[in-house]
């Protein structure tokens, strides 16, 4: 009776078995880089955001820019906030990143956001395609000081029945 020759099946198996684990470490490896990107990339948004809230025209001394000046800081603070080790470059943003006021009829939707691609693994393992992230931030709006000093105003017409020119005292007891 002749014997089967079972040699090299260890081998096969451990190189099979070895692959498939290698392939899973480096997929969870990229997948752990793209959640630490993606937790980067949304600091700068959210830091990017803040920047765009308090962004006001008379605190920068152009009284007429609003949101433009505003924006212009915002990108400012994003591109000092993220970090450009692990981050793609194609991570930037641009003015269709911007909520403004003028363009949301809500105001908690008010600030900034920002899309960037990676892959979501090495290609190996799977696939090559880019998947897309988005970063939002929106945090409302106080209004700003300008915005303020012509709701008072309005608020001082409304009760002196003269304009703003007029030195007057509002009285709040907390009531």
């Amino acid at each position: 009776m002749k014997q089967k020759n079972n040699k090299g099946q260890s081998t096969i198996e451990f190189i099979l078995t070895f692959t498939a684990a290698v392939g899973f470490i480096f997929l969870f490896l990229k997948m752990a880089l793209n959640y630490t990107n993606g937790y980067m990339v949304h600091h700068a948004t959210f830091m990017a955001s803040r920047a765009y809230l308090v962004g006001d025209a008379e605190q920068y001394g152009s009284p007429g820019a609003g949101d433009s000046r505003a924006f212009e800081v915002a990108k400012e603070v994003f591109r000092k906030n993220l970090p450009e080790g692990l981050i793609t470059p194609n991570v930037v943003l641009e003015a269709k990143n911007e909520n403004s006021p003028d363009k949301v009829a809500f105001s908690v939707f008010v600030g900034i956001w920002v899309e960037f691609n990676q892959a979501f693994s090495l290609g190996f393992v799977g696939g090559k395609d880019q998947v897309v992230f988005r970063s939002e931030s929106f945090l409302g709006r106080e209004p700003t000081r300008a915005e303020s000093v012509s709701q008072i105003c309005y608020a001082i017409k409304a009760v002196t029945q003269g304009g703003c020119e007029t030195q007057a005292t509002l009285d709040d007891n907390g009531g």
